[in-house]
């Protein structure tokens, strides 16, 4: 299994190579998921049947044993992350952490429906052609210079995360990248070739902060935020669509513009003439032709879509309003449910129900309070470095473990912990949510660093010593704007 595939089907299920970018797959992990196979029943059931700890009860005892075969099959993924999710859900039943029916209700949550309705959007605007048609314009306005163009794959693939899902946005900008490469004539050793890719990758990870749209992984830590508060019977007040954009758009503005300096001192320009590149857009932009019936109904959905989840979403819950403009995209014919399938990521669907569950199941057993004693900074730390230390702690895990399983284990212990260490329940759900969503190293981390690996333009080297970097400096970056700039902005302070 090659890099790309490997760090796809890390993060969302897939199994065979669905790039076509790379030669033939070379990574070898059989040995390490047959290992993964038995070490994770075998730790659970040593959990099961140890001596129930004091402080422990029996009922959390049990939900620890299935959250040990969980994160051990999450971070080897001896079988897809989905079907562990799935496993996990059944074993909160069999073991009576859950009543049968309850541990199968907490699938059909909000964040569930949302994820689905944010996939059928995104397969209306790839499968119309609206996406490439907005990427294609931007592009031949701003591709000027090499810093320009760069500039531009950077913007543009951040900012079509406000409407499309992340790893959908990365899936569409490659294609136009890898053929400006080709139009310029690039190496595998050009800087502006390395640059763009980079640019592409950096852009989508930075733009799946940006809103609920462009990253399943806020909608999950909204939803685990929301159960821990109907477990201790605190007052619920939901995170909304604008609320969430509020609380990242500055992060996302700040780490936009570190990144272009990164990029722009570490791989500088070539002094390339940019003329073929811009013969190459003005050519697709000229192939796509007038805009189609399709194409305008799109826009009105989402025109429509957007003030409604700000209006509407924190009443009726966000995935109740996405789903009825999901629907109205089929009823005017923009799709038919056939093609849609193929853009609806069912494993993410499955993986984030079933996280939602084990999470539920965790924190009402209370074994995440009782885990929570042991991941709590020292007596005495300031709570602003408590935040730091979380931030860091979630970016590090999201580099090497999927997301939404990160902020499945992570998530409902430190919402338990947050009153102890002087932070604010409700803010470091969103926090953590940004603090997974900021791995630019690794191509195990997201879909869209796997992608720019897998075309062979992006050296190690490069990902791994810009990309720490970056990923370095958004742990001020969040940990300023939380701390300084939301109570401002009229968010929830972070700090008690």
């Amino acid at each position: 299994m090659c890099r790309a595939c490997l760090a796809l089907g890390h993060c969302y299920g897939y199994h065979r190579c669905e790039l076509g970018l790379h030669g033939e797959c070379r990574l070898s992990v059989k040995s390490i998921r047959k290992l993964a196979l038995v070490l994770g029943p075998a730790l659970a059931l040593a959990i099961l049947f140890l001596p129930t700890p004091a402080g422990l009860t029996d009922q959390g005892q049990r939900g620890l044993s299935v959250l040990a075969l969980c994160v051990v099959w999450w971070l080897l993924t001896p079988v897809a992350l989905p079907v562990t999710s799935m496993l996990g859900m059944a074993l909160l039943a069999l073991l009576g952490v859950f009543t049968p029916e309850e541990a199968m209700a907490l699938f059909g949550n909000q964040a569930v429906f949302f994820v689905v309705g944010v996939f059928v959007m995104a397969a209306a605007m790839l499968q119309t052609g609206l996406s490439t048609r907005l990427a294609l314009w931007t592009m031949r306005r701003m591709a000027r210079t090499e810093n320009s163009l760069a500039g531009a794959v950077l913007f543009l693939s951040t900012v079509l995360c406000f409407f499309v899902v992340s790893h959908a946005v990365a899936a569409l900008m490659l294609p136009i990248v890898l053929g400006l490469i080709r139009a310029l004539d690039l190496g595998p050793g050009s800087r502006t070739a390395r640059r763009l890719m980079l640019s592409m990758a950096w852009g989508t990870i930075i733009g799946s902060n940006l809103t609920l749209l462009a990253s399943a992984r806020a909608s999950l830590a909204l939803q685990v935020y929301g159960t821990h508060a109907a477990v201790q019977g605190d007052a619920l007040q939901p995170i909304g669509f604008l609320e969430f954009t509020q609380a990242t758009i500055l992060i996302c503005v700040i780490l936009l513009a570190l990144a272009w300096i990164v990029l722009r001192i570490a791989l500088a320009p070539e002094g390339i003439a940019m003329e073929p590149a811009l013969a190459r857009l003005n050519q697709r932009v000229s192939d796509l032709g007038a805009m189609s019936a399709a194409e305008w109904k799109t826009i009105l959905v989402l025109v429509l879509m957007v003030p409604t989840l700000v209006w509407l979403g924190p009443e009726y819950g966000l995935g109740t309003v996405t789903l009825v403009f999901a629907s109205a995209l089929f009823a005017l014919g923009v799709l038919q449910w056939e093609a849609a399938e193929a853009y609806v990521n069912w494993g993410i669907v499955l993986l984030y129900g079933g996280a939602i569950a084990i999470g539920a199941g965790l924190a009402q057993s209370g074994a995440m309070g009782w885990v929570a004693g042991f991941l709590l900074p020292p007596p005495g730390t300031h709570p602003a470095l408590s935040l730091a230390l979380i931030v860091l702690l979630g970016l590090v895990c999201s580099s090497f473990v999927a997301n939404a399983a990160v902020i499945a284990l992570l998530l409902p212990v430190l919402l338990i912990a947050a009153p102890t260490i002087g932070l604010e329940s409700r803010a470091l759900a969103v926090v953590l949510s940004i603090a997974t969503g900021v791995a630019f190293s690794l191509p195990v981390s997201t879909p869209a660093l796997a992608m720019a690996w897998g075309t062979g333009y992006v050296r190690n080297r490069d990902g791994l010593v810009y990309g720490v970097l970056l990923s370095l400096l958004s742990i001020p970056v969040v940990v300023i704007v939380a701390v300084f700039f939301w109570p401002l902005l009229g968010l929830d302070p972070i700090l008690h």
